[in-house]
């Protein structure tokens, strides 16, 4: 599951690339429990997520581990690296159910000055995926989020590729609202203050499609939401499948990871 949820927290699409003078984002790692839904309603903890964003002088650096125990262990494990121009990704995502690797995905996406690319992937091999004009990787798409929020956008549509599978991109339709009732109190972790001070918190809800679904006017095969600021921390999240089952996940921990030295 954490193949759609990794970079997929920060699933606001633009149709066109951000300037290389954006604004950057928060190098930090969190932790968040993680409790299942049924149709939208919270049931038992069932495991824990930790996230970790790291910024070197050519890129972002993202690994995320998921874990589940419902009659079982299941782990889902990925690594991504983005060019800080958001013109490159390096993925790399991995199961693992009761210790035992099931599944492995890994490859590379490059995207021209035009926008327009291909996805080659190593796992499986010999692997490719066609990537149109206005295809994301996980970082562009947050920090577009954050810039369509500040624009007070209602919502939007784009294109979403992270490498989850040897397939092109997934539509996204987005809206972005105000932060529910329930969540505007949402607790900050202890030592923290100095990463949230100041941030605006943005609320968006996505559904996902597959290819050309959208237009057919199929369902969504599956939806989001979640509560980031405008630095690009995550505070809280859903991820429900389309049957009706799902997670919901918040933060419990959150410190900032230090910045480079770039000349």
């Amino acid at each position: 599951m954490l193949s759609r949820l990794s970079a997929a927290f920060f699933v606001l699409a633009a149709l066109s690339a951000l300037p290389a003078a954006a604004q950057e984002f928060a190098p930090h790692k969190a932790a968040y429990a993680v409790n299942a839904l049924d149709h939208g309603k919270l049931g038992a903890s069932i495991g824990n997520y930790a996230y970790e964003m790291k910024l070197t002088c050519e890129a972002y650096v993202i690994t995320q581990r998921l874990r589940i125990e419902v009659g079982g262990i299941t782990e889902q494990q990925s690594q991504m690296t983005e060019s800080r121009d958001g013109r490159t990704l390096q993925f790399e995502h991995r199961s693992i159910v009761n210790g035992k690797q099931t599944s492995l995905v890994k490859g590379e996406a490059v995207l021209d000055d035009k926008g327009v690319g291909q996805a080659h992937f190593s796992e499986p091999e010999g692997q490719t995926a066609a990537l149109p004009a206005g295809t994301l990787f996980p970082i562009a798409i947050a920090r577009a989020t954050a810039r369509h929020a500040k624009e007070a956008d209602g919502g939007f549509d784009g294109l979403f590729f992270y490498g989850e599978k040897p397939k092109p991109p997934q539509a996204v339709n987005t809206l972005i609202g105000r932060v529910p009732k329930r969540l505007a109190g949402i607790k900050i972790p202890d030592g923290a203050d100095a990463l949230v001070k100041g941030h605006a918190q943005i609320y968006y809800r996505a559904g996902f499609f597959d290819e050309d679904g959208k237009a057919k006017g199929e369902q969504a095969t599956f939806e989001m939401s979640s509560l980031m600021l405008d630095n690009g921390i995550e505070l809280w999240g859903t991820h429900e499948e389309r049957d009706g089952g799902g997670i919901e996940y918040s933060i419990t921990r959150l410190e900032a990871v230090p910045m480079p030295t770039c000349k």
